[in-house]
Formats: structure tokens, sequence, C-alpha cells
């Protein structure tokens, strides 16, 4: 009980700082964040369906195209 009363006012002022604290965040993060009118244009998928065949297209436009086919990154260390 004495270790109680030698901090008492530290006890007190460090909840009145953190619930201070917690206050002002709570309200700046209410006040301060916006969201862009323009989102969701920017979630919604560009096609309905996926297009495999565009994939396979550029699947085969990049094994023309680089001189060290990404696949063969993987085949570097067998041991793995």
């Amino acid at each position: 009980m004495e270790i109680f009363r030698k901090y008492f006012w530290v006890i007190l002022l460090t909840v009145m700082v953190g619930i201070a604290w917690g206050g002002i965040l709570l309200v700046s993060n209410k006040t301060f964040s916006t969201i862009n009118p323009n989102a969701e244009n920017y979630t919604k998928p560009l096609a309905s369906k996926f297009d495999e065949e565009l994939l396979n297209l550029i699947s085969e436009k990049t094994k023309d195209s680089f001189p060290v086919l990404p696949e063969s990154f993987f085949e570097l260390n067998p041991e793995d």
C-alpha cells in the first residue's frame, strides 16, 4: 500500500495521458481520413472473366524475348 501512495500521482498522470492520447488518435483518424471518390474504379476488375489466351500469348512472348528464361532461375540449385 505504501508503494501505491508513493506513486499515486505518477500512475494517475500516466492513465490521464494514455486516455488523452487515445482520444486524440481516435478523433484525428475520423477527422483526417479521406477515401478517394474514385476508389471503386481501382478495386473493380478490368474484365469479368479470366483471359487464358492472353496469358498464353504473354508467356510465349516472354520465352521469345528474354535471353535467359525465368524458369531457369528455379533450376540453379538442384539440391532444393
